[in-house]
């Protein structure tokens, strides 16, 4: 057996003509994503003046992905995981396209928040189609001994859509209105679809194992392999601590005197900090040290977050979201390249469908609690319960916790 070759550095990996491309678009399309997300947040805002229809504008986004899990899951173990992304891409365009068309042809007044939830649904059902294989073929697209360098890079361009998108979406609404924002938004799917496009000539189809194609197979594989049931509930977490600057970001502006914007500012400041946990999370690459970061990461969420109620001044809230953020992406990229290592291909984007769920479809119930408490208690109490929920599974998810369900 020859010597496995050298990893690639991470200025290799980018220059490679399939995954180089495959980062590019998905850093336009999650730029795009954010941008749609600020737009609607603030468009929900000014129609009810409710954090509960704010956070019911996050749940229609976001419920197609635990609906299909149980059809999607399995056919991105079975099919061409590069076409199922540009499928996706589709839905994607005709949500947020869709709705800034709208918007430019009938105005705000004909929309209302109606028209916002129907076409969040739709690019919803996008995400929905293209999440477990965009997650699943990223060790696709590199060499095994490059996989924790990948994700790592990979999470790049979900944090640079974070940091960027926001900021860009609320710039152009107040400059050139929503429907050019959410034009804007579109043109990254477009691109990304055709991306995906190219990266999917060629794909063979996946080869069927012993072990069943079916979602249930899938579900028992994770009831076999305690540490995978760990790791997605790390992702769960890390899922439920970044819904407050979606849901309450409308919510703390207003308290705090602040323009609209500032939801856009507040946005971007975890982005920017999430996409330097990006740089933090190489460190975390492979060996023992890939098993603390989902604690480290979680840990600084949870502090993060903590920290914002007792805040008064716009510029120290950023500073909190900023640190949140990277606490954010070291547990978001922590959790996900041990689900790489220790997940095998063949099962990969059954599991990568519950990662959905558990980073995406917790968003929903994140939305909903977080919109209760904060039309109720108000803002400052809903960020302290979710500061406390992550804080916990901070601990959950110690080292010692995981090595331990790793020898098991």
């Amino acid at each position: 057996m020859g010597t496995p070759a050298a990893p690639r550095s991470t200025w290799q990996l980018l220059a490679d003509r399939r995954f180089g491309p495959f980062v590019l678009g998905k850093g336009l399309a999650f730029t795009g994503v954010w941008i749609h997300h600020v737009v609607t947040a603030v468009l929900a805002w000014q129609f009810t003046h409710s954090a509960v229809w704010v956070a019911a504008v996050s749940v229609v986004h976001f419920i197609p992905q635990v609906v299909l899990a149980p059809v999607i899951g399995p056919l991105s173990d079975r099919s061409s995981r590069g076409r199922l992304v540009a499928y996706g891409r589709l839905f994607c365009i005709a949500g947020t396209g869709g709705l800034g068309l709208w918007l430019w042809l009938v105005g705000a007044e004909g929309t209302g928040i109606t028209g916002v939830l129907i076409f969040s649904l739709i690019a919803g059902i996008g995400f929905a189609v293209s999440g477990p294989a965009m997650q699943a073929m990223v060790s696709d697209l590199v060499h095994p001994n490059e996989v924790g360098r990948a994700v790592a890079i990979d999470s790049v361009p979900t944090m640079f859509g974070r940091a960027a998108g926001p900021a860009i979406g609320a710039l152009l609404a107040a400059a050139f209105g929503p429907p050019a924002a959410l034009g804007v938004a579109a043109c990254g799917h477009v691109v990304f679809g055709v991306i995906s496009v190219l990266i999917a000539r060629g794909d063979k189809p996946i080869a069927a194992t012993s072990e069943g194609g079916s979602f249930r197979a899938g579900l028992g594989y994770i009831r076999r392999n305690p540490v995978v049931a760990m790791l997605l509930l790390g992702v769960t977490a890390v899922g439920l601590g970044a819904d407050p600057v979606v849901t309450l970001a409308p919510a703390i502006a207003h308290d705090l005197d602040a323009p609209e914007a500032f939801v856009g500012y507040i946005g971007s400041a975890f982005g920017v900090g999430a996409l330097i946990g990006s740089g933090v999370s190489t460190f975390f690459n492979g060996g023992l040290r890939v098993q603390r970061a989902p604690a480290i990461g979680l840990t600084g969420l949870a502090l993060g977050s903590l920290a914002v109620p007792f805040l008064d001044s716009p510029t120290a809230v950023c500073v909190a979201f900023f640190l949140a953020g990277i606490g954010f992406t070291v547990a978001f990229s922590g959790c996900t390249a041990m689900l790489h290592h220790v997940v095998p291909t063949h099962m990969r984007g059954r599991v990568m469908s519950l990662w959905v769920i558990a980073f995406m479809g917790s968003r929903p119930l994140a939305s909903v609690l977080n919109g209760i408490v904060a039309d109720t208690l108000g803002p400052d109490w809903a960020m302290v319960m979710m500061a406390v929920i992550v804080g916990a599974v901070a601990i959950a998810s110690l080292p010692v916790v995981l090595r331990r369900l790793t020898r098991d």
